[in-house]
């Protein structure tokens, strides 16, 4: 891979242990246009060479004239003299036409080259320029060149060469030899060809001598007057002061002048690496590489020469370097991701180059989202981060022991956690080749704070938690990580989202708390724990959040005023005398019953229902009779409905004395009722620990008619609404007066007794004094029944004595 314009690449020697030198390369990318034939720089052609064949009469068919012999040495490395014959079945490639092109190009270099025309003066050299027949490029003292030649052919210059391009086509004359790539006049140069297929390479040395290399890799070395060669691949002839030799591979051999070579020698053993010679892969975080490696000494080592490439074959150099003897160790750093070569050779005491020990290197490009990967042998990432890996086609990668396949661009960590990257060459199958890179996770935390939330807080009592989350930056946190906050309390798990977070703020969350949690006066115990959206914890605390206030005390309210008087007092069975014994605060009551007289020489009985109730001082009360059935005349009691109210406008303490005015309307329910009645009134009454009392002062109206039981008739038996001497039932005005009291002996129990005296005005005879003394007793709770008895010793003509009713119903609460 040819480096880009302006490339540079920073290589540090370290010379034992002590010294450290620094050397700066600068590549220039080669440039190419588009070919007909690929490879070449223009159409070629294959020719098969036949029996007896020479340059001319190939030149003669193909192109028309022996005059082009010389294009048959473009890309071939053949001797083309006058009636020199070339061997029977050669192939041959060949220009399609005649054309002139530069002999070679100066395919790439480093600065500090320079070059020169034929016959003109000297200038910078630039990637890709033509070099021309006896052209001149020279390296200084930090310079290399690659030079191509149209048979595709390389000649590469070391530091401090000067070469004489020597072309091929456009020579004024054919020889009877191939003729030399390039003149060495002084410095290094190797010699390589892209295949052997039967040619050479020539390299003419300055003053005399010859080197024809069958070979990748040959250097010819010129300093001075002395020529040395070094083989390490294929073979060379060498020839000089009339002698020839060829030097076989790991082989060398030198001349001074035009003196004859000496006889080939072997070349300096290559140098035992100190670690075991394996692939060596490293990552290049940030394309910052680091390449190392050591050697042990070898015997006889004037120095060492170190060589490191992008290529096998260290065309593509991208420094080189010679060091003393005691240096054993080489370093590059801020190298970008890529395969690298490194290659130590001896330099013997007689300067011979010895055969290189070669090492190959792989750097990968590796980042680390959410991470960083600071280290050359190991990965550094967040857990919830993602490394990502430029692929390389000469690797594979295997996670922990896992099967290898292609290197990934991305491994995200939150679905495949690996202790372990293994990279290895492509296609190596040798047990212990792979190199493992360990990945160490970085550490995630969280700190959890927690406080009540304040009493006004909507939503009701709650914890409210602050979650600061540590080793995350650079990562997304709502995405990667879906961080929850766990809260363990009396009562079970809670679980909430965290919120917040944004420009790496804290994390909050409001967790309501359970009625088992709320306990006024003791603290609240509780471990938060912080998870991710895998469920793994990232930071757990024990935290005890100090007791909630109590809640101020709501004052007891006031005991509930006492009821007065009975809850279901007696409801006579007279058509005059029914009044009834009634508080300033009526009861919450609800019931039903029965009541039973002695009326006209027989018994009589009524069903009735009785409710009332108060809101605040105002009370309502209703009480409805039916008509009386049995075997007496029912003393003017017809079915009557009582429906009154009343305002309780005075009380003292818890009752201690109540009064409020009353209101009653009586509404006939039948026919033969008494007809329509207003009854107003006062009631007052007090309370004395368990004891009641209750006075009713009023009067009764009759509204409407004349008093007459409608439908009644003549005499005691047909008179239900009428005296036995035709007087109206019902008088027109009465007062009434009913005291009495109550006893309760115990909560469930209520004793109760009453004096009642109405004062009837009559409009036929003279007033009466009717009147009754009554007493019963209530016991239950909420539901109850009371018994009651009255004895009217004062009482209209055909009322009974003696009065009993019974009741069952529903109060609001004990007495």
């Amino acid at each position: 891979m040819a480096p880009s314009n302006g490339q540079s690449v920073a290589i540090a020697v370290l010379l034992g242990c002590a010294t450290h030198a620094a050397i700066h390369v600068g590549y220039v990318g080669v440039s190419s246009a588009g070919e007909p034939t690929p490879g070449y720089p223009e159409a070629v052609i294959q020719w098969g060479v036949q029996a007896g064949e020479t340059c001319d009469d190939i030149a003669a068919v193909l192109y028309g004239s022996s005059r082009h012999a010389a294009l048959i040495q473009r890309y071939n490395r053949v001797a083309c003299g006058p009636g020199t014959t070339l061997a029977e079945g050669l192939t041959l490639v060949l220009p399609a036409e005649v054309t002139s092109i530069p002999d070679a190009k100066l395919r790439s270099m480093h600065p500090d080259v320079r070059a020169r025309p034929a016959g003109g003066a000297w200038s910078p050299a630039a990637q890709g320029m033509p070099l021309l027949t006896n052209s001149s490029v020279n390296t200084l003292d930090e310079g290399r060149a690659d030079i191509e030649f149209v048979d595709r052919t390389r000649v590469l210059l070391a530091p401090n060469t000067l070469v004489v391009i020597y072309g091929t086509a456009s020579r004024a004359r054919v020889s009877k030899t191939p003729p030399a790539a390039v003149e060495l006049a002084d410095g290094e140069v190797k010699a390589a060809l892209a295949a052997l297929r039967g040619q050479s390479v020539e390299v003419a040395a300055s003053g005399g001598g010859r080197v024809s290399a069958s070979s990748r890799d040959t250097v010819v070395q010129r300093r001075g007057e002395r020529t040395t060669v070094a083989v390490f691949d294929g073979k060379a002839g060498v020839t000089s002061g009339g002698l020839s030799v060829v030097v076989p591979k790991d082989h060398g051999t030198r001349f001074v002048g035009r003196a004859p070579p000496a006889r080939p020698r072997p070349l300096p053993a290559p140098v035992e690496w100190t670690t075991a010679d394996a692939a060596q892969i490293a990552l290049a975080p940030e394309g910052l590489g680091v390449l190392s490696a050591s050697w042990k000494p070898a015997p006889a080592a004037a120095g060492y020469r170190v060589e490191i490439a992008r290529d096998p074959e260290f065309n593509d150099l991208i420094a080189r370097e010679e060091v003393k003897p005691d240096v054993l160790s080489f370093r590059a750093e801020k190298m970008p991701a890529g395969a690298y070569f490194l290659r130590v050779r001896v330099v013997d005491r007689e300067e011979y180059l010895g055969v290189g020990a070669v090492r190959r290197f792989h750097l990968v490009a590796a980042r680390a989202a959410g991470g960083v990967v600071p280290a050359a042998q190991e990965i550094t990432a967040n857990p919830y981060g993602i490394i990502e890996l430029t692929p390389s086609p000469a690797l594979e990668l295997s996670l922990d022991d896992g099967p290898f396949g292609p290197v990934p661009e991305r491994i995200d960590l939150l679905q495949r956690a690996p202790r372990a990257l293994r990279l290895r060459e492509r296609g190596s199958a040798v047990p212990g080749a792979a190199t493992s890179l360990p990945v160490r996770y970085t550490k995630v935390g969280a700190v959890v704070s927690a406080s009540r939330a304040a009493a006004a807080t909507p939503g009701g009592p709650a914890i409210e938690a602050r979650v600061e989350l540590e080793g995350l930056a650079g990562v997304d946190v709502a995405r990667r990580v879906a961080p929850r906050l766990f809260a363990h309390l009396p009562g079970g798990v809670r679980s909430v989202a965290l919120a917040g977070g944004d420009r790496g703020g804290a994390l909050t969350a409001r967790i309501p708390l359970p009625r088992e949690a709320l306990r006024p006066g003791e603290p609240l115990r509780v471990r938060l724990d912080v998870a991710d959206g895998r469920g793994g914890v990232i930071g757990t605390s024990d935290a005890e959040l100090p007791a909630a206030p109590e809640a101020p005390r709501a004052a007891p309210p006031p005991p509930a005023a006492p009821v007065l008087g009975a809850y279901l007092p007696l409801l006579p069975m007279s058509g005059v005398a029914d009044g009834l014994w009634l508080a300033p605060t009526p009861p919450s009551v609800a019931a039903v019953g029965a009541a039973a007289a002695r009326s006209g020489g027989g018994w009589v009985a009524a069903g009735q229902v009785r409710a009332s109730g108060a809101i605040g001082p105002l009370g309502l009360d209703v009480a409805l009779r039916s008509n009386p059935a049995g075997a007496g005349d029912g003393a003017g009691a017809g079915s009557t409905g009582w429906f009154g109210a009343r305002a309780r406008v005075l009380r003292l303490g818890r009752s201690e004395l109540e009064l409020g005015p009353t209101l009653r309307l009586g509404v006939p329910m039948a026919d033969g009722s008494p007809p329509l009645r207003i009854e107003p009134g006062i009631a007052l009454g007090g309370a004395a620990g368990r004891l009641t009392w209750v006075t009713d002062v009023g009067a009764r109206i009759r509204a409407s008619g004349d008093g007459a039981a409608v439908g009644a008739g003549d005499g005691a038996a047909g008179g239900e609404g009428a005296a036995a001497d035709g007087e109206p039932a019902t008088p027109a005005v009465q007062g009434f007066l009913l005291a009495g009291a109550t006893a309760d002996p115990a909560p469930w129990l209520r004793l109760h007794g009453a004096l009642d005296l109405h004062i009837v005005y009559r409009e036929v005879r003279a007033d009466d004094v009717l009147g009754g003394l009554s007493a019963g007793v209530e016991a239950g709770g909420a539901l109850f029944g009371a018994l009651s008895v009255r004895v009217s010793p004062w009482r209209d003509e055909g009322e009974g004595p003696v009065t009993a009713q019974i009741a069952v119903g529903f109060r609001e609460a004990s007495p």
